[in-house]
């Protein structure tokens, strides 16, 4: 095994175990309950791996942890992996050619991840279905979620900055 191959075994394990933490964390009941809202952790950690590595190793950590947050949310099987798959593609894709990788725009691509995520729940989860109210429940519930999942995109932007930085070889580094 060369060093380069043990070197992103090894990031590659990183990323998973500190996603596979902020699945715990999310999915842990009271664990950063803010008023009955909880943040979506494994989404923007996804996105954030996207835009670091690609969209290959973003997309294929979308869609497994989608599957996670699937086993453990409300919505039909494969809703998240499906959604988590297209925006850590499209993240990966659009760092690579559209957007740099600053700190804003990774940002900026977790709140639109997250805020489409939460509109496609909205409508296919509620007003589909024809629930009365909803305008109060979406005030209420989703958009402290968007926010409150925006706040966390911070940290998970740069604690993967960190480690893509570590992790990368002393030829390549810019």
């Amino acid at each position: 095994m060369t060093k380069l191959l043990r070197r992103k075994i090894i990031k590659f394990l990183t990323y998973a175990l500190i996603v596979f933490f902020a699945y715990i964390i999310q999915t842990t009941p009271g664990l950063f309950d803010f008023y009955g809202i909880k943040p979506l952790l494994v989404l923007p950690a996804c996105i954030c791996i996207a835009v670091y590595e690609g969209e290959f190793a973003g997309g294929l950590f979308g869609f497994f942890f989608g599957l996670f947050c699937d086993s453990a949310s409300e919505t039909v099987f494969g809703f998240n992996a499906f959604v988590f798959l297209v925006f850590c593609v499209f993240a990966g894709l659009a760092t690579i050619y559209i957007f740099r990788r600053s700190t804003m725009n990774i940002m900026l691509l977790c709140f639109g991840a997250v805020f489409l995520r939460s509109a496609l729940e909205y409508f296919f989860g509620f007003i589909l279905y024809g629930y009365e109210n909803l305008v109060p429940f979406f005030y209420t519930e989703i958009a402290p979620q968007i926010v409150f999942t925006s706040i966390f995109s911070f940290p998970f932007c740069i604690l993967f900055r960190w480690l893509h930085k570590k992790f990368e070889p002393e030829t390549t580094k810019e």
